[in-house]
């Protein structure tokens, strides 16, 4: 049995766990290959991450580049494919509508026709439902916004609670009593004979 000394910097338990599993998946690489190979994979998800994203832009939905599209006229099914910022359609670019247009004629509406399978999904999702997603989606508030927000809030707390000390002092100071002989005409005493 050949004693394998883990790389430095590599966690001994994960080490472990890494040549246990390529022994019992049958692989033919050494824990010093699949680590390499894990390296590699990584610098290129990483480099391909930090890539910009081109895509087609269809009024508020941002179809990626290598999304597809999916429009079904008279039993055929018509596909479109997004190519860096263009959707192509038999290698024309055309826009949804133009491409309902030249397939349905007028009166279509293409977010109800066609079907979107973004880049890197497995489903087809009906254009429509995309869009009215992305539009009942809550807007994350500015840090602006939520300041101002917070401020107003706190303002009217300021105001409520002013109101109720004023309130409570004014019930809370005695009135004099009218009802007393010094704030009472002597006409409007009775005598108590």
């Amino acid at each position: 049995m050949i004693l394998q000394t883990h790389p430095a910097g590599i966690p001994p338990a994960a080490y472990r766990m890494l040549a246990d599993y390529l022994r019992t998946s049958g692989s033919t690489l050494s824990a010093s290959e699949a680590i390499s190979h894990a390296i590699q994979d990584w610098i290129a998800a990483q480099r391909k991450a930090a890539e910009p994203v081109s895509g087609y832009q269809w009024k508020s939905l941002f179809l990626p580049s290598g999304s597809g599209l999916r429009i079904q006229h008279e039993g055929l099914c018509h596909y479109a494919h997004v190519v860096g910022e263009e959707l192509l359609y038999q290698g024309r670019p055309l826009s949804p509508h133009q491409l309902t247009l030249m397939l349905m004629g007028p009166g279509r509406n293409a977010w109800r026709e066609f079907w979107v399978k973004l880049h890197g999904e497995k489903q087809w999702v009906q254009a429509i439902k995309l869009r009215n997603a992305l539009e009942s989606r809550p807007v994350a508030a500015s840090p602006l916004d939520a300041m101002a927000a917070a401020a107003r809030t706190m303002s009217d707390a300021l105001q409520t609670t002013l109101t109720l000390v004023q309130h409570v002092h004014h019930k809370a100071t005695i009135q004099p009593e009218r009802r007393l002989p010094k704030h009472r005409r002597m006409e409007d005493c009775l005598t108590d004979d």
